[in-house]
């Protein structure tokens, strides 16, 4: 099978154990994140933060070994790996940190994601071209996180990561507290990613206690992008993607079959609003503010690729391979690549014989020469086969 050259909307990182305790400010390190092996009698190795408790990688039988990948922290043997997969350049999150967002303490939340930021940004200055790193940005004081994001920028990461959903003891989203930071991001031209189990309620992140009762991290893991979805829609309906119509959102990993339905719901529930007596205006149905503003990855979403058309959002969607966690399918990702969008008009698979061509919905595309000439990558979203917008410079 050839490979096709594509390039991954949502890969991740796997953090060195000691990453937090051998760089976080003195004053924290005590209590910064860390592995423990066997704690409090389990077997295994434990990322432990301070109440939150989750396994390091698993350890049974049968169990994805690829979290051990050394490309999850050495770039060279990242680039190894996205070659035996044909992918030309990779946007990466975090894994251990996603944890971290669930924290209820600010100082050291901000520390640890400083770290992150730091360490994550010399991972992508050795292929600046191949890697655009995304910086997780705390939200509990909004000056602190503009000047974060700003940082994150000039350090040459390409976005940050905000909660999901902002914790209980703060107002949500559509809040003018915190116009400021979307501000900054609209300037600085710098998307905002809401992913999965980044929420701020300390129920948001996965614990050890709750696998004696597995079912309930299942549950977990199937309902995580709700949160995503309550905060699009309170940014839409409060107002705050009309205030700043230069704010890009990514909906990462939370799949794109639910899009269609959702923004049909939220254009009927609008219709309506003058027959409800509330008076909330727009300048434009809900569904075109997420067409213009939001995007949303994918990794395997059969349903997703037969109903995506409903929502006429094709350019808003894109593909990753989650590589090294468990749902990823390295090193296969090609043929399940192959087998998902076959049956998806020919439109939306066809390459671009001069460029990297993905199939359409695949984002964030990489010109060919800056592989090449090892440049700054510039990263636009595909509109259609045979057409391409640069989003950031």
């Amino acid at each position: 099978m050839e490979l096709q050259r594509i390039i991954d909307a949502d890969a991740h990182m796997s953090e060195p154990g000691d990453l937090w305790t051998s760089r976080i400010d003195r004053k924290f390190r005590d209590h910064a994140p860390r592995v423990v092996r066997d704690y409090d009698g389990h077997k295994g190795s434990f990322f432990v933060f301070e109440d939150f408790v989750s396994r390091f990688f698993s350890e049974k039988e049968g169990a994805s070994t690829d979290m051990q990948r050394p490309g999850g922290w050495d770039p060279v043997e990242r680039l190894k790996d996205m070659e035996l997969e044909g992918v030309d350049a990779a946007v990466l999150y975090t894994t251990y940190g996603f944890t971290l967002f669930a924290s209820q303490n600010p100082g050291p939340q901000e520390a640890c994601f400083h770290v992150y930021n730091d360490w994550l940004a010399e991972f992508c200055r050795h292929a600046p071209g191949r890697f655009a790193g995304i910086a997780m940005i705390s939200l509990y004081d909004v000056d602190h996180g503009r000047a974060e994001l700003e940082r994150a920028r000039k350090l040459g990461l390409r976005g940050g990561m905000i909660w999901s959903t902002p914790p209980d003891s703060l107002p949500p989203y559509h809040a003018s507290a915190y116009d400021p930071f979307w501000a900054t991001a609209e300037s600085l031209e710098m998307p905002l990613s809401l992913h999965l189990n980044t929420g701020g309620r300390k129920s948001s992140a996965y614990t050890i206690t709750e696998e004696k009762h597995i079912g309930q991290i299942y549950t977990k893991m199937v309902m995580a992008q709700h949160e995503v979805q309550e905060s699009i829609l309170s940014l839409i309906f409060g107002g705050v993607l009309e205030r700043f119509p230069r704010l890009d959102l990514v909906s990462a990993e939370g799949d794109i079959a639910w899009i269609p339905h959702l923004i049909a719901r939220a254009d009927k529930y609008y219709a309506s609003r003058t027959r409800r007596g509330h008076n909330l205006s727009l300048s434009m149905p809900p569904s075109e503010y997420f067409r213009r503003q939001v995007w949303a990855t994918f990794i395997k979403d059969p349903l997703g690729l037969r109903t995506y058309q409903h929502a006429d959002c094709a350019d808003r969607i894109m593909w990753s391979t989650d590589y090294p966690h468990p749902a990823s399918f390295f090193p296969q990702s090609q043929e399940i690549l192959h087998q998902d969008f076959d049956g998806v008009p020919p439109t939306l698979t066809s390459e671009k014989s001069s460029m990297t061509m993905r199939p359409n919905c695949m984002g964030f595309e990489s010109l060919r020469q800056t592989h090449r000439q090892a440049e700054t990558i510039r990263f636009v979203i595909v509109t259609d086969c045979f057409d391409a917008r640069p989003i950031r410079g």
